[in-house]
């Protein structure tokens, strides 16, 4: 091949490869153009998602500011418990519209919870207004100072709304993104923004009330370990040793110490085929919070009825008496069963046990006392007001009723009530009806879940 030739040759592969190159630049072009426009297209996406839920947000906060105003200035208690009703609806959506913005939930903790119980205070009247006809004085107090701070929260959100329509705040700075180097200089800016909020709401009343987020449950603390010795950490080792002396142990190691309303002393032991047991000892009274076995029994062999009495033998051997069988569950070859204690003729469902037994043996693999440790003490209750009889006659005449006894329940708020428990049957189900022993108010209605595999509630 003569050098002209070769010449040609180099300049068509260059002019191909040149052609190829250009090629490609437009593609990864086209490529880029395409990737940014559909980043800038889903960045606008979320942006209107955000702007969407903050103005539902304020909508829903200005529905139960009005809503509240009406229920102060009602006196239908059929009206105020329709109003009432309206706000617990209205709260949980504009809960859950702030749940969807970008925001540090930390730093809007005040916000959450003011939602939360605004809208358990108003579920909480809502009902109670239908017995007594009525909210009493110190209702009318919470309510007046809680349409106060819902007032407040409405105007700082409409301002900041009418803000943003007319771009005078950017969303950015409306729903409180704005980022700073460290928290100690966050902490140095005045709040803007949604997270102006916080202030809003700064010292409304401790609500006290028969619900879930009542101020009382938070300060809640354990009536059985009240006046109990403090143990230190070898002692609560010690304490744990000796519980699982039937698990064949070859060591017991100290595990992360665990907080909350009953702080205790964690520790994990390993078994002579390496197996696991988990427990915890209260760091106050030096009982077991709960004990977990690792082990998994493979067959079996004893029934349900022979395994619960074990259960009761098993918690008699560690000093916890006067228990009585409640509800149990069978999984995978065990049986969880929920001891409440019973005393003066009455099953006290707050002082709770609950035990995994296994099927194959008997032996305890499980116990979680919390309920028993939070609730359990002496109790001076009152007499019943309503007889039995009474109580009958308060059950809807539909259920077929099999059985009538004494029971204390815990409502939401954890405040206890005597009731009678009313089993019976309606259309092939079993139920349980609970009448207020002294108001004859029905507390509760429960279904009765039984099958081969045990009896639960819901």
């Amino acid at each position: 091949m003569n050098q002209e030739t070769k010449s040609k040759n180099f300049f068509s592969q260059y002019k191909w490869m040149t052609i190829l190159l250009l090629a490609l630049s437009i593609v990864l072009a086209g490529v880029s153009i395409f990737q940014n426009n559909r980043a800038r297209a889903l960045a606008q996406e979320m942006e209107n998602q955000y702007v969407r839920a903050f103005h539902d947000m304020t909508d829903y906060v200005r529905d139960v500011d009005t809503l509240l105003k009406k229920t102060l200035l009602s006196s239908d208690s059929t009206q105020i418990s329709a109003l009432s009703a309206e706000i617990f609806m209205q709260t949980a959506s504009a809960k859950s519209c702030l749940s969807q913005l970008p925001t540090e939930s930390e730093h809007l903790g005040s916000t959450s919870k003011f939602l939360s119980q605004l809208g358990d205070y108003a579920s909480y009247l809502s009902s109670k207004v239908l017995i007594s006809g009525k909210i009493s004085d110190e209702e009318f107090s919470n309510l007046s100072e809680l349409s106060k701070h819902a007032t407040a929260v409405n105007n700082t959100l409409t301002s900041l709304e009418d803000k943003l329509y007319s771009q005078e705040m950017s969303l950015t700075s409306v729903i409180g993104m704005t980022a700073y180097a460290n928290e100690d200089e966050a902490e140095a800016v005045e709040p803007e923004g949604i997270y102006r909020i916080e202030k809003d709401i700064q010292n409304y009343p401790a609500l006290i009330y028969d619900g879930p987020f009542s101020e009382h449950i938070e300060t809640m603390e354990p009536m059985f370990l009240k006046g109990k010795t403090d143990y230190t950490k070898e002692q609560a080792k010690q304490i744990a040793q000796s519980f699982l002396k039937d698990k064949n142990l070859k060591s017991l190691d100290a595990s992360e110490d665990v907080g909350g309303r009953i702080p205790c002393y964690s520790f994990v032991g390993t078994k002579e085929d390496d197996s696991k047991v988990y427990i915890t000892i209260t760091k106050t009274g030096g009982m077991v919070l709960w004990m977990l076995d690792a082990r998994s029994p493979e067959k079996s062999v004893i029934d349900a009825k022979t395994a619960s009495n074990k259960g009761l033998e098993y918690l008699t051997s560690i000093g916890i008496v006067g228990m009585k069988e409640s509800y149990y569950e069978k999984a995978e070859n065990t049986l969880t069963v929920n001891y409440a204690y019973e005393g003066q003729g009455i099953i006290m469902y707050s002082d709770l046990i609950k035990l995994k037994i296994a099927l194959d043996s008997g032996e305890i693999l499980g116990i979680e006392t919390r309920g028993y440790l939070m609730s359990h003490h002496e109790r001076s209750l009152p007499l019943p007001t309503l007889t039995e009889s009474d109580a009958r006659a308060k059950v809807n005449s539909h259920l077929m009723i099999d059985s009538v006894r004494l029971a204390l329940i815990p409502l939401d708020s954890k405040r206890e009530v005597l009731c009678y428990e009313c089993k019976g049957s309606f259309d092939d189900q079993n139920y349980l009806i609970y009448i207020n022993a002294q108001t004859g108010h029905e507390e509760k209605i429960l279904l009765l879940l039984e099958s081969d595999d045990g009896v639960l509630t819901i």
